[in-house]
């Protein structure tokens, strides 16, 4: 865990506004997912903003010249998505590239002697970059919306949904051995044929769940957890428990009552989505592509 101290952004700790919040927040990201280790400020897992070295560190390259701490942080600032950046897993890792790819698309126009508008504006630049480096290509057809549709079938249909019922039994580091105990008894009582809304309302420690016998209604297969709590719960046949699971600060014991499977759109019904999003999976791609060129040809480093 990264521990920030001192006053950034010059805000007094206890008055910081969501904003600058915000950059904190994405500090102790982007040290947790890519510079734990460089320094021995980040191995002890304490980054003093006040500290000037702390936004000069080091982080990429183009060539010899470096990309610091300090600059991504600005570039988070000024990015229409920068919250966005922070919600998802790896988020400062791809705000990074982000970055990147911002300096190599400079670095490539003026190589090719892009001409830059006259008000010297550098959004408009990046897209007569674009423009330029990567053409127009003719519609997507239906053929390849046919074959999106084939590979992402899921994109196309409802998900997969379970009706679960739960015990949960809370723990914590002082109680973990009792709780353990507890939901042993509660798997010990189904084992004997005890009916499962029993044997909830009698140990399930999560109120609103044990008051309905532990049903905790329809839910998407897309959002049960880790992988392993999806897997385990994904091989249940109807009317099966699961082994006892650990899902957050619980051990949960779940059973599985009902499923509804999928129900696909036919290619006809979304076809005009289909192209779309085929569309725009050929110009990620694209990009991607001419990501990989660019810091290959410009020597792109990123650091540890």
């Amino acid at each position: 865990m990264i521990i920030l101290f001192g006053r950034p952004f010059g805000e007094n700790a206890m008055t910081l506004n969501r904003y600058n919040k915000t950059c904190i927040f994405l500090i102790s990201l982007l040290f947790l997912s890519l510079f734990v280790g460089v320094s021995c400020q980040a191995k002890k897992g304490i980054i003093d903003l006040n500290d000037p070295e702390a936004t000069k560190m080091v982080i990429a390259k183009i060539g010899d010249t470096p990309i610091t701490l300090g600059e991504l942080v600005e570039f988070g600032k000024s990015s229409p998505t920068f919250y966005g950046f922070l919600e998802i897993p790896g988020g400062p890792d791809k705000l990074l590239r982000e970055l990147v790819l911002e300096r190599l698309l400079l670095l490539e126009g003026k190589a090719q002697g892009i001409p830059e508008p006259a008000n010297r504006e550098k959004t408009l630049y990046l897209l007569r970059i674009k423009r330029e480096l990567l053409p127009p290509l003719p519609p997507i057809t239906e053929k390849e919306a046919k074959e999106y549709y084939k590979k992402h079938i899921e994109e196309f249909s409802t998900p997969l949904l379970l009706r679960l019922s739960q015990i949960k039994v809370y723990f914590n580091e002082k109680n973990r051995k009792k709780a353990i105990q507890k939901i042993k008894k509660a798997q010990e009582e189904l084992k004997k044929g005890i009916p499962f809304w029993k044997v909830a309302e009698k140990f399930s420690e999560e109120p609103i769940s044990r008051s309905r016998g532990g049903d905790i209604g329809f839910v998407p297969s897309t959002s049960l957890g880790s992988k392993e709590v999806t897997d385990e719960i994904l091989r249940l046949k109807v009317g099966e428990l699961s082994r006892i699971l650990t899902i957050g600060n619980s051990f949960t014991i779940v059973r599985l009552i009902d499923r509804r499977e999928p129900i696909i759109d036919p290619f006809d019904r979304v076809r005009e989505l289909a192209m779309e999003k085929a569309k725009k999976a050929r110009e990620k791609a694209r990009l991607e592509d001419l990501r990989k060129r660019l810091e290959s040809k410009w020597h792109v480093t990123y650091l540890n």
